[in-house]
């Protein structure tokens, strides 16, 4: 469904830069009414990334923290755009099935779920399916629905995913999720104790573990609940004090522009990765996550032969 949804919507957004393209050529603007026909949603994508990351440098000048300056900045922004544009013009709405998940045998070792972030579906990954697909990995992509519904009641969704990938490979899997999809696999850790040991390791990648500051401006019922302080996060804080978790492994950036400060994207006891330089999405696709991914792995091969 969340395909579809973002189908329609970018459809409606190229039929309204058509039409508003037309009325520019119809009083005499032709040239005008082409560049925006053609490149207005290009451009868009980079005002709205290029306001998040003003807004990212005015938090950090307001509260004297660190932050991504100058061409590193630059580069960020640019290559965040970019990231955006391919996941909602392109992955996401139209080959969201292009790699079908593959659970593997129990001569493939340990397999990964992939959890993606808010507003995201499977086709987020596609890039990284197709290095797990070279190297034999085996994995579920899991998709997060309804797109704006209770963080908590995606559980079941990855619990499936996790007895799928065990079942096939005779493994406990590894977990690597994306921003929001973070939130929602330790939604899934605290619902019972026994969910720590069916997983061999977890990696969040720019999740708002203590909140996203910039979740105040979205009025969805998941996005309340990444506000910093909310009466959810508190909660599920409140029953993971009790729980024993599994190893985790944290990657954070000071350039990232949905999630910050850093430290927001960072868990008690977690091995945090730190990436220098790169977005909230460039996060998932950074060398740095591929090998804290490797590293978890691993531990996971080694688990299993104990």
């Amino acid at each position: 469904m969340t395909a579809v949804w973002l189908r329609r919507l970018l459809l409606t957004q190229m039929t309204l830069l058509v039409f508003a393209g037309g009325v520019l050529a119809a009083f005499g603007h032709e040239v005008e009414g082409v560049l925006l026909a053609v490149f207005g949603l290009p451009f868009a994508y980079l005002v709205l990334t290029g306001l998040h990351v003003t807004l990212l440098s005015l938090w950090c000048a307001r509260h004297a923290a660190p932050c991504c300056a100058g061409p590193a900045r630059l580069r960020m922004w640019v290559n965040e755009s970019w990231l955006q544009m391919r996941a909602f013009i392109w992955l996401q709405p139209w080959r969201a099935q292009t790699w079908p998940d593959s659970p593997g045998t129990p001569d493939d070792g340990p397999g990964v779920v992939l959890v993606h972030g808010y507003m995201c579906n499977r086709g987020f990954w596609n890039p990284l399916l197709a290095r797990l697909k070279a190297q034999r990995t085996p994995w579920v992509a899991v998709n997060l629905e309804p797109m704006f519904g209770d963080i908590s009641a995606y559980a079941p969704i990855i619990d499936a995913a996790v007895a799928q990938l065990a079942a096939a490979t005779s493994r406990a899997p590894v977990i690597l999720a994306h921003s929001m999809g973070g939130l929602a696999v330790r939604a899934w850790l605290a619902e019972h104790a026994a969910h720590a040991q069916r997983v061999a390791a977890v990696v969040t990648i720019a999740s708002p573990h203590s909140g996203a500051w910039i979740a105040r401006w979205d009025g969805s019922f998941n996005a309340a609940q990444m506000r910093p302080a909310s009466p959810w996060l508190l909660s599920l804080q409140s029953r993971e004090s009790r729980m024993r978790q599994p190893p985790i492994w944290c990657v954070s950036s000071a350039c990232d522009q949905l999630v910050y400060p850093e430290q927001a994207a960072l868990l008690p006891g977690a091995l945090p990765v730190h990436v220098t330089g790169v977005g909230h999405l460039g996060m998932a696709f950074d060398p740095a996550t591929w090998t804290a991914l490797g590293a978890a792995l691993t531990l996971a091969s080694r688990r299993a032969h104990r």
